[in-house]
């Protein structure tokens, strides 16, 4: 009996695991952009990258981590 349930118990758990790998996706689509396009369009992320630190504003107090335990 120990041994059916724990042939059960052990296919349960390999169904879960197999479940949750996803589908395989093919390596080379052909639709990956070409060389000059990357370089737009990675100068075009490093733009908005720039423009959004920008945006963050500079601290004025000294950060304290401790500041919520004291």
């Amino acid at each position: 009996m120990k041994t059916i349930l724990t042939a059960i118990l052990v296919t349960l758990l390999a169904t879960q695991a197999f479940a949750q790998m996803g589908k395989p996706r093919p390596s080379g689509d052909g639709n990956a952009p070409k060389g000059e396009d990357v370089q737009k369009r990675r100068a075009a992320e490093d733009a908005a990258a720039k423009a959004a630190m920008s945006k963050i504003p500079d601290s004025k107090e000294k950060y304290d981590p401790w500041k919520i335990a004291r």
